[in-house]
Formats: structure tokens, C-alpha cells, sequence
């Protein structure tokens, strides 16, 4: 039955409801992903999953292929359209009463209701049927954040928030039963959730790279990324409230980023119950993690203070109308009076600022300086490599003594043709002159340099000066009777490495989860499935359709599929053949008598949310077999022998044919291109060849690359936001 024009919704009374307009951003080479504009024409396919704006579809040539992820499309295939459109919110109807219903006021899951066949029964209804039943409690075997994998790190930060959480809660009760003698309503519990950690690789920009290769200065930096999710249970619904990712730079990394974390993006949105304990909520949060990384040895903690521009959303798609977005001067006091509570407890130190600790001394170059993923510092720094190479902002000499231009300089410029002969800077910062690129830098973040935070964390290592703090905080701990831990100083000669007791904790395991590994991933499926937190309801429709993912995620399962009844294994253990390449059972077919018998012993491994508990033993046997699997890959993409001496060569041969073949696809469920899909994935990650015969590869890859520009692109509109905002005040 179709719904009537008209009709309203029998929970929230209204009618029409529109989401927010679609955000594309194109596909094209030469456009660095940048957003299609609004009332614009522009060019879709692939089921409207890649977008071309009109310049770069000019620019294509009529039978140029278009290399995909997933699929290779030509330009005649292209659809055009208009980016006017305004989608409307979708309807359910209920099975016993017939009453048309919001699918997001209904909390209804449209991906448990693929083949259109599950009864709907609507709100109303169901307490009808509760209140005959005498029975009103309400009942769901649905998975919510409570049942999310449990990290160590999870764990710590959840439990300190909620004994904060609590404690204050107790406190304001109290005062409030004291002064008008009413009690305090509080909200739901409180669940933080550690959803994905992968380590990646940052490379360094060319020009950056080769101005300071004299130095050994690295070409890439690894680090891991987390993402942290905040969930508070709200009428019975949990509730993503908080977002944040973080970048922890560990040990092994090479100066300036060893040791070091840093606090990339946070994002909220104002539905906490009471809505005054969020910045509570959010500082315990971050204060804790401080905590954490510090006695994980972590010595400096970096924060970029920059809101977010007009239009633009870091993590969360779409906030409140009435949620106002922070100036630079508030955000950056939120988190001074955070990191200064963290100096009260012992957590951090020093606490400065990147201009004080970096620019005093004129004999630093621009590799003191930290170098991260979505930082200021990298994109600004290549910047002016590139005005300095080109003659650009040259009136006064790099040693800032503003004499006139004499005959030397005006002969080599003219030589030069307008750009500075090459090597000429260079040479004088080889011989120790001061760096022409760190002078302009000082110049350019000086107006605003309170807002490159920098926190010495007092961690076991920390040198006294690192620990120096405000003659105020020194008394708050002396009152307190706050302990802080004595410095190590490793005698001459001695790594500080060699002076830690205990042996390190090996590296946490990897939590792959595609749609969170990366904020623009998690924005990028928002923005394409109207997941919005700019209404409560819509908040908690969406938060129901992200639990759900991360419930069901597509993590690879190519180890985790029975090699007997080729069903996969979500549960219980399954019983892995450390001989063959590719065998594992399920323990269902391994307790089955009827079922024959591997030719090798079987290990027990722990499937779904128990492999968060495996063995050094069990981590290590899963990097081995994913490694493997690499191998044979890489070897089953260039074999070309009909007779390949190797076992499983033809059967991942079966594999890549099948993927290439296949109409149903990773998409459409097929669970060998999922197993496919997540191979690949895996090996272009970590692959660095520029024309490699694993198919699909470089698709991927430029799909990671889009990503990364979609990304740069905002970090770009903001620092350049930044400078021209802090330039005009201080002329």
C-alpha cells in the first residue's frame, strides 16, 4: 500500500521531513576532491558512488578508462546531473495497525529488512500488546555499545569517566537537594568504546624531503590512529555524543615524532543528560587518555586548537541548529583549563606552545618541528619551500637584516629568470645559516601561536625541565598531597630504554574497521546515508545504524571461512591448519564425527569479539597467516604457469578470477569477494610499487589517495582560514 499525500506521521505529527543537501566531492584527477558545488551539473557512476564535476569530465578523453576501486568505467557511461536535490525522509508502514511511520522516529533498521519480508509492528502497537501482557518492560536482543569489544585502553578510559561521571553527578545532587530542596534527574549510563586502531604511514611532502636530505630527514612516519567513540544511553537508545581521534607516534619513530601523541580531531553534539556536564565529560576523557599514553611512555602531547569552518564537520555529520561552533579564542581555553587540571594531578608538565619551544633558538631548522598526519606544520612548511624555491617573499635576506638588495642578489635572481637559483638557501642552511623556511614559519604562526599547544607529558623518562609547572600548581599538589614520580636520568651514554624495568608491552592488535579508520570514511558514509545528529531522533537513528555496522563490519575473513561447509565462522573458535596456507575449520564440522579429518593438527582460535583476549602466540600465528596470504597474492598475480609447483597457486588463481567475474559482488554480499576484497585491501595498504599486477591495486590506492585530498582539503581551508584571520587582526 502506497502512503497518501498528506498523511502525517503518527509519532512525531508531521509530514514532509527533508534531510540535509548531499555533499559530492569529485573524482577527478585534477581536482583534489574537492566539493561539488550546490545547483552545479555534474557526472555520476558506479551506482552513484563516484562523482566527476563538469571541468574534469572536459577534460576526459571519450574512451579514457576510469580505473575504480571496484570497478572500471568508461565516459559514455557517465550520467549527468544536477546537484539540486533535497531527499526526503523515508516511511514505514505498520503490519497490524496501517499507520505510516518516519523509518528514523520508528528507529527502523532498513539493512535487517533486505528482502522487504520482516513484520513491522510500530511503537504504539507494540506497548499496546506489552500493556494486555502485563508486560512493560521493555525487551531487545539488538547489540548495543555495551556489547562493542573491550580494549585495554576502553577500559581504562571508561571507567575512570564514569566513577568522575558519577561522583560529580552525586555532588550536584547534593548541592541541588540543599539549596531548593528538589532532586536531580541524571541521564544514562555512560559507554566509551575503542572502535578502530591501525597503524599508517605518513609520507613526507617532496619538498620537504629534499630540502633537508643533507640531514638523513626521514621520508615517512608510522603511527598508530584511534578512534575513540563516547555513547550515552538515552531513552533506552545509545547515543554517539563524542568522537576523537588521536595519533600516537611510539619509541621506534625517528625525531621529532617519537614518543610523541597527537590529539588530531574531537567533534560533539549537545544531547549529554544534563547537558552542563559535558565539557566535564570530555576533558575526564581526554585527561584520562593523557594518562594513559604517558605511563605507555609517551612524552609530548600536541593539539592544533582550530574549530572547524562554517559548513564543514570534522566527525559528525550534520549538528543542531542551535549548536553554536567555538571560536578560536574558546576552543583554545577548553583545552588550556583541561590540560591545566591535567598539570594539577601529575599528568603533564611543562605546557607551552610551538612557537616558544621551536623558534627561540635560530640555529633550529624546520625538522625540530613535529610532523603529522592533518597538522598545520606539513602542508604550511611545503608551502613556503615552494614560495622560497620560486623567488616569492624574498625582500628581505634570510638572516632578517634588511639591507638593500645588493648586485650579487639582483644578478642571481636575474639569472634565475624571477625564481631563486637552486641550491643557493640550501647552501647557506648546510653551513649553518639560519633556515630561511623556519624564519617565515616563525612569522607567519606568531600571531597565533597560542594555538599550537604542546604538553610534556610526566612520564618515566621526562627530564626535570620538562617538569617544571606554575608556582600555583605546585601548591594545589602539595595540598592535595599529590606524588609526582622522580625523573630518570640515564647515565651518558645509556638509552632511556635500558633504565625501564619492566619489559614493554607489546603493540595493542589492530582494530580494522573500514568506515572509522579514517574520519573522512566515517563522514563519507554519513553524508551518503543521511546519517544526521542535528535532531535527537535523527542522533538516535543513526547511532542505532552505526552500532549496527560496527556490529556487522566487513572485517577480513578470509581465514574465517570452514574449508568444510564453507560457511564463516563468527563464533566460538575456529581451527586453524598452521601448515596449510588457507585451512580452517569450524567447530561445528570439527566436533562432527562424519566429517573427515585434516591431514595436519588443527590450532583453536578465538573468532569475533574474543580475539580481543588471544595469546602472543595466537597474534602472532594471525600476522603470520595474513602475511602468507600476501605472499601467495603477490605470487598468484604474476604466475603464469598452468602447472605451478605451488599448492594453493590455483586456488587463490580461482579467487581472483572469481572476483573479477562475479555479478553479485562484495557489495551485493558475495562472501568470496568479500574474502577478495579484503585481501586486496590488505596488500594495497602496504604496497608501494607504482605498476602492480595485483588487479585492482592501484584502484584502491587512488581510492586511499582521494580520501587523503578529500581530507587535505579541509585541513587546507582551515589553516589557510587561520592565517588570513590572524594576519588581518594584527595589521
Amino acid at each position: 500500500e502506497k502512503r497518501k499525500n498528506g498523511d502525517a506521521c503518527s509519532l512525531c505529527g508531521c509530514e514532509k521531513l527533508l534531510f540535509e543537501p548531499p555533499v559530492f566531492y569529485c573524482n577527478g584527477l585534477t581536482c583534489r576532491s574537492k566539493r561539488i558545488r550546490r545547483n552545479s551539473y555534474f557526472f555520476v557512476g558506479g551506482n552513484n558512488q563516484y562523482h566527476w564535476c563538469q571541468p574534469c569530465f572536459d577534460d576526459m578523453k571519450d574512451n579514457q578508462k576510469l580505473e575504480l576501486a571496484d570497478m572500471t568505467l568508461t565516459k559514455n557511461q557517465l550520467d549527468k546531473k544536477k546537484n539540486n536535490e533535497v531527499p526526503e525522509e523515508s516511511w514505514v508502514q505498520c503490519d497490524r495497525c496501517e499507520r505510516w511511520i518516519h523509518q528514523i522516529c520508528a528507529l527502523f533498521n532498513t539493512r535487517q529488512n533486505k528482502d522487504q519480508r520482516s513484520e513491522f509492528v510500530c511503537p504504539s502497537c507494540t506497548i499496546e500488546d506489552r500493556e494486555k501482557k502485563n508486560k512493560l518492560e521493555p525487551s531487545s536482543t539488538t547489540p548495543m555499545a555495551e556489547d562493542l569489544p573491550r580494549t585495554k585502553l576502553s577500559e581504562h578510559l571508561e571507567k575512570h569517566v564514569r566513577e568522575k561521571f558519577h561522583e560529580e553527578m552525586a555532588r550536584m545532587a547534593k548541592e541541588r537537594s540543599e539549596k531548593e530542596d528538589i532532586t536531580y534527574d541524571g541521564g544514562g549510563e555512560i559507554y566509551i568504546r575503542q572502535v578502530s586502531s591501525m597503524t599508517r604511514t605518513l609520507d613526507v611532502r617532496e619538498r620537504m624531503r629534499k630540502r633537508y636530505s643533507f640531514k638523513n630527514y626521514p621520508s615517512e612516519f608510522k603511527y598508530r590512529c584511534k578512534c575513540i567513540i563516547v555513547f550515552q544511553n538515552l531513552d533506552g537508545v545509545d547515543v554517539i555524543l563524542f568522537g576523537l581521534y588521536v595519533y600516537e607516534h611510539d619509541e621506534t619513530n625517528p625525531m621529532p615524532d617519537q614518543r610523541a601523541v597527537y590529539v588530531s580531531y574531537l567533534d560533539s553534539v549537545h544531547y549529554m543528560r544534563p547537558r552542563r556536564m559535558r565539557t566535564f565529560v570530555y576533558h575526564e576523557l581526554l585527561i584520562s587518555y593523557l594518562d594513559y599514553v604517558r605511563n605507555k611512555g609517551y612524552s609530548t602531547a600536541h593539539i592544533w586548537a582550530c574549530p572547524p569552518l562554517k559548513g564543514d564537520d570534522y566527525i559528525l555529520f550534520a549538528k543542531p541548529e542551535d549548536q553554536k561552533i567555538p571560536k578560536d579564542d574558546r576552543l583554545r581555553q577548553w583545552y588550556l583549563d583541561m590540560l591545566k587540571d591535567c598539570q594539577k594531578r601529575g599528568i603533564v608538565g611543562k605546557l607551552t606552545n610551538a612557537y616558544d619551544l621551536y623558534f627561540a633558538n635560530p640555529k633550529n631548522d624546520a625538522t625540530v618541528l613535529p610532523y603529522m598526519e592533518g597538522d598545520y606544520f606539513p602542508a604550511e612548511l611545503e608551502n613556503i619551500i615552494k614560495d622560497l624555491e620560486e623567488g616569492k617573499n624574498l625582500s628581505k635576506k634570510p638572516d632578517g637584516s634588511g639591507k638593500k638588495k645588493g648586485k650579487k642578489e639582483k644578478k642571481t635572481k636575474k639569472a634565475a629568470s624571477g625564481i631563486l637559483a637552486e641550491g643557493v638557501d640550501v647552501k647557506s642552511l648546510q653551513a649553518g645559516g639560519r633556515d630561511a623556511v623556519m624564519k617565515k614559519l616563525g612569522e607567519t604562526i606568531h600571531p597565533m601561536k597560542e594555538s599550537f599547544l604542546v604538553a610534556f607529558l610526566d612520564w618515566e623518562g621526562a627530564k626535570e625541565e620538562d617538569r617544571v609547572v606554575p608556582k600555583d600548581v605546585m601548591e594545589y599538589r602539595e595540598k592535595h598531597g599529590i606524588n609526582i614520580r622522580k625523573s630518570v636520568v640515564p647515565p651518558s651514554g645509556m638509552d632511556i630504554e635500558e633504565l625501564e624495568d619492566s619489559p614493554k608491552e607489546k603493540p595493542d592488535d589492530e582494530m580494522d574497521c573500514e568506515f572509522l579508520n579514517n574520519r573522512q570514511l566515517f563522514l563519507n558514509l554519513c553524508q551518503g546515508n543521511h546519517y544526521q545528529f542535528d535532531q535527537l531522533r535523527r542522533a538516535k537513528h543513526t547511532s542505532m545504524m552505526v552500532l549496527w555496522h560496527l556490529h556487522n563490519r566487513d572485517a577480513p575473513k578470509f581465514v574465517q571461512q570452514c574449508a568444510v561447509c564453507s560457511r564463516e565462522i563468527l563464533q566460538g573458535n575456529r581451527y586453524h591448519c598452521p601448515t596449510c596456507a588457507d585451512y580452517d575449520m569450524c567447530q561445528e564440522c570439527m566436533t562432527n564425527p562424519g566429517v573427515p579429518r585434516h591431514q595436519h593438527p588443527l590450532k583453536a582460535i578465538p573468532v569475533g569479539n574474543q580475539q580481543n583476549n588471544l595469546t602472543a602466540e595466537q597474534r602472532k600465528e594471525r600476522q603470520r597467516s595474513i602475511q602468507l596470504h600476501m605472499t601467495l597474492l603477490l605470487h598468484a598475480a604474476t604466475c603464469k604457469s598452468q602447472k605451478c609447483a605451488s599448492a594453493n597457486c590455483a586456488k587463490m588463481k580461482g579467487l581472483l578470477k572469481h572476483g573479477s567475474s562475479c555479478k553479485v559482488k562484495a557489495n551485493g554480499g558475495c562472501h568470496v569477494c568479500k574474502r577478495i576484497w579484503a585481501l586486496l585491501q590488505i596488500h594495497a595498504r602496504q604496497c608501494k610499487e607504482d605498476n602492480c599486477p595485483v588487479p585492482n591495486c592501484m584502484a584502491i590506492r587512488e581510492r586511499f589517495r582521494q580520501l587523503t585530498l578529500q581530507q587535505q582539503a579541509m585541513d587546507d581551508r582551515r589553516r589557510q582560514m587561520m592565517n588570513q584571520t590572524y594576519h588581518q587582526q594584527a595589521r
